[in-house]
């Protein structure tokens, strides 16, 4: 196992963010060039740059199936809520995505009212899954 492997799954929270989002008629090549690639990319330099790789993992999602919202972000960990977030921008919500999965990771059971996600957050849920168990 890699150190990048044990630090995942050490980590307190997943962002799973979907690479293959575009805008309706986005060209779909090159994909280093989708909306939704850039903001993993933005995201994963970010979270490099930091102190948060042992709290946060990121991971790559071929699809979301958030279509006509672009660009999709989850949120999850074990034993917590799972947020499904879209309308995202690599160039203007990365760290209010990054400053949503800290809240997300001090939250009991991953629950976060809207009023205390970032502004961003707020109006782009698209829905939460609760925890495979409620202890």
């Amino acid at each position: 196992m890699t150190e990048s492997e044990k630090s995942a799954d050490s980590a307190k929270c997943t962002l799973h963010v979907c690479t293959s989002c575009r805008p309706s008629g986005f060209p779909r090549e090159p994909k280093s060039e989708r909306p939704g690639f850039l903001l993993y990319q933005e995201l994963k330099k970010s979270i490099e740059k930091s102190n948060l790789k042992k709290l946060i993992s990121l991971r790559e999602a071929d699809c979301l199936s958030l279509c006509p919202r672009p660009c999709g972000v989850a949120m999850s960990a074990p034993g917590s809520w799972t947020y499904l977030f879209g309308d995202q921008n690599s160039a203007q919500t990365a760290g209010e995505i990054l400053d949503c999965a800290l809240i997300y990771i001090d939250a009991p059971k991953g629950h976060m009212p809207r009023d205390k996600r970032p502004a961003s957050l707020k109006s782009a849920i698209l829905g939460r899954v609760p925890p495979d168990f409620e202890g």
